[in-house]
């Protein structure tokens, strides 16, 4: 069972426990109990994912490589021509 699936399930979980008529004190505790589960969860996601954002990212002050214009063969040589 993947991540993903269990933070649904969870989720789902949290959403039905007030229809599913257990009295209010296991209410709060099966609540408070979902509750570190998701939040373990999503400890474990962003750990897996890691903190920092790609140096691919950073690079060129922040701009994304992909945004970037693509260079061609003139705009490597600065704009130098020669005449012909």
């Amino acid at each position: 069972m993947t991540i993903d699936t269990l933070i649904m399930l969870s989720g789902s979980f949290v959403v039905i426990l007030p229809f599913l008529g257990f009295p209010n004190s296991w209410d709060s505790v099966l609540l408070f109990l979902a509750g570190v589960f998701i939040i373990a969860l999503g400890i474990v996601v962003r750990r897996r994912r890691g903190h920092s954002a790609p140096a691919s990212s950073v690079k060129n002050g922040g701009a994304f490589v992909e945004n970037l214009p693509p260079q061609t063969d003139a705009s490597r040589d600065n704009g130098k021509h020669e005449a012909v």
